[in-house]
């Protein structure tokens, strides 16, 4: 997509009700002329989050998030923009422009991969459904899965012929190259051309977080050859970046506040099928950075459910340091001997699950037991051992207070001194060697702007004859803050066309500026407990020149001072002449 006219962007939001989009994603409740929700960008028990109907406009009290329907969008969903505005658009009915995709490079390239992924889906989809697929699917049946499930995760069948794909796509004119860097078709070595990379299994279409097909996985149904193949990595697939049902979890996720984490395309599935919606995997990876990022931006809570057989080991918890970095609280779960997400679920239910989950022990316990239990810590070289597992588990514990008392408690379980563990965790790197931790720096302070500036903005950005008044008693150029500046020459470029201005449409041509739309929620902010705005309006005016005088006169006289050192009689002359000027007007 190339991009949006601003015309196009104004008509989405015309047409669309910020209260009716937002209550789709949470609960609100009327409170005078706006509505109220407590904020779903941070945890709060008493509501500072608004909407506000006649402003097209939402503003959190508590954390300062703000913006239009589309800014809501892209931050609740964690949406690009292009992506945001096709999303309202079609709840709104408006069609956007399409432009030609052969033009747009590598924006082109990953459009053209999801269009052919979503294509084979559906291919393989029709496999699991006709007589080709009855094995698959009755396999499918017997570990539980039903038709609603198959659906919705998209689960299909590829067949065993060598070309079945090939000769699907190439019925609808689908060139064989984009199959292969959908990673779809292999290259034979032979130059006879391509075969499929996918036959005789069950396959699982990997989405990303928006809910496109980037990947498939394959499962075969008996054991000849490997249990399951990927996708090779792609322009739009790369395995760190990808947390199987993430899609489809997020939501219920973002709602109870944590997520559970296991390890298989099934361990996610039954799980979801029984009622269990706030489940992800890791495809039987580590977890990366990427993967704990994402999952931070849904829950602070991740759940780790271990079976029998990954929790044998302590490096595998190594993985889970990644989710204390993105400041994500780590709980582990173990399921009993034999048992994985998939077949427990099935035996115990869903609240068989949430039991075990509720009896999940911390990270620090869980490691320091299995810890405990492999080297004994009797022995000083035991209690070493064992520290130097803690150690940059601890570390990187962002809370100083959790992080002091994880520091006594293990010092406290191997019995040595708790000052000795400190000079230690001093030499931790996070690769679990040793270095010296470098000072953090301070966090940058938070944006500030001239109060009357801001408070005028507020009254003038849906009040035509304010701002009217405003441009011809004061001036644009009297505005010292270019952010407020720069949001006045917009509202005029609207008031151009003799456009109804609201805060909504003006937030939306300034996208990618975050200072500048920060200065309207705050400017709305303030103009929304105004009592008095005629009045306020033209104190704001008499102090906005008070100010602009006050720092004209601090100019000239520096400037005076230094033409008086250089002798310069003219100058001199001249700016007296401004400097008694100004004191004049003070007095007038």
């Amino acid at each position: 997509m190339g991009k949006i006219p601003q015309e196009t962007i104004d008509r989405i939001l015309d047409q669309l009700d910020i209260v009716e989009v937002v209550a789709e994603y949470i609960q609100l409740k009327k409170a005078g002329r706006n509505f109220k929700a407590c904020c779903p960008f941070h945890n709060e028990k008493t509501p500072s989050f608004m909407v506000s109907p006649d402003k097209q406009i939402y503003h959190c009290f508590g954390c300062d998030a703000g913006g239009n329907v589309i800014g809501f969008v892209m931050k609740y969903e964690n949406m690009g923009f292009p992506e945001a505005v096709e999303t309202l658009a079609a709840k709104a009915g408006v069609e956007l422009p399409r432009y030609d995709k052969r033009d747009e490079g590598e924006s082109s390239l990953t459009a053209r991969l999801y269009e052919i992924n979503t294509i084979a889906a559906g291919y393989y989809q029709d496999n699991l459904g006709s007589g080709k697929g009855k094995g698959a699917l009755e396999y499918l049946e017997r570990r539980g899965l039903n038709a609603d499930t198959l659906a919705q995760f998209r689960i299909g069948y590829a067949t065993a012929e060598w070309e079945g794909l090939q000769k699907y796509c190439a019925a609808r004119n689908i060139p064989a190259e984009i199959l292969r860097k959908a990673g779809l078709s292999v290259q034979s070595e032979k130059g006879k051309g391509d075969y499929d990379r996918f036959r005789k299994r069950i396959i699982f279409p990997i989405f990303n977080e928006r809910g496109n097909i980037v990947a498939f996985g394959a499962r075969v149904m008996d054991d000849i050859g490997p249990k399951y193949i990927n996708s090779p990595e792609t322009v739009i697939y790369s395995k760190s970046s990808v947390l199987y049902g993430l899609n489809f979890s997020r939501r219920a996720m973002r709602e109870k506040g944590h997520a559970f984490i296991v390890e298989g395309y099934m361990d996610v599935i039954i799980p979801f099928q029984n009622g269990i919606t706030n489940i992800v995997a890791a495809s039987g990876t580590a977890l990366t950075p990427r993967q704990a990022a994402m999952l931070k931006k849904y829950a602070d809570t991740a759940v780790m459910v271990f079976d029998s057989d990954q929790a044998g080991e302590a490096a595998s918890l190594r993985g889970l340091d990644i989710l204390i970095d993105n400041d994500v609280n780590v709980r582990v779960a173990a399921l009993p001997p034999g048992e994985d997400p998939d077949s427990f679920v099935k035996k115990h239910g869903a609240r068989g699950f949430e039991d075990i989950a509720d009896k999940a022990k911390d990270l620090f316990d869980y490691k320091l037991d299995l810890l405990t239990q492999k080297f004994g810590g009797e022995k000083i070289r035991d209690k070493a051992a064992i520290a130097g597992e803690m150690l940059p588990t601890i570390s990187r514990v962002k809370n100083a207070i959790v992080k002091s008392a994880y520091l006594k408690k293990l010092a406290e379980r191997l019995g040595v001194n708790e000052s000795a563990l400190r000079d230690e965790m001093k030499k931790v790197k996070n690769d679990y060697s040793y270095r010296a931790v470098p000072e953090t720096t301070d966090a940058p302070a938070p944006w500030n702007y001239v109060s009357s500036e801001i408070h005028l903005l507020g009254l003038v950005i849906s009040d035509k004859d304010m701002f009217e008044t405003m441009r011809t008693e004061l001036g644009l150029h009297m505005f010292r803050d270019e952010n407020i500046k720069k949001v006045m020459g917009v509202i005029e470029g609207i008031r151009v066309g003799d456009d109804t201005v609201s805060p909504g449409k003006v937030l939306s041509r300034l996208e990618g500026d975050e200072r500048a739309k920060a200065a309207v929620i705050r400017a709305v902010a303030k103009a929304d407990i105004t009592e008095d705005g005629e009045r306020v309006f033209r104190d704001c005016m008499a102090c906005m020149r008070k100010e602009n005088r006050k720092e004209e006169l601090k100019t000239l006289t520096h400037m005076l001072k230094q033409a008086e050192k250089d002798r310069n009689d003219p100058e001199i002359r001249e700016l007296l002449m401004k400097i008694n000027r100004i004191y004049k007007e003070k007095t007038a």
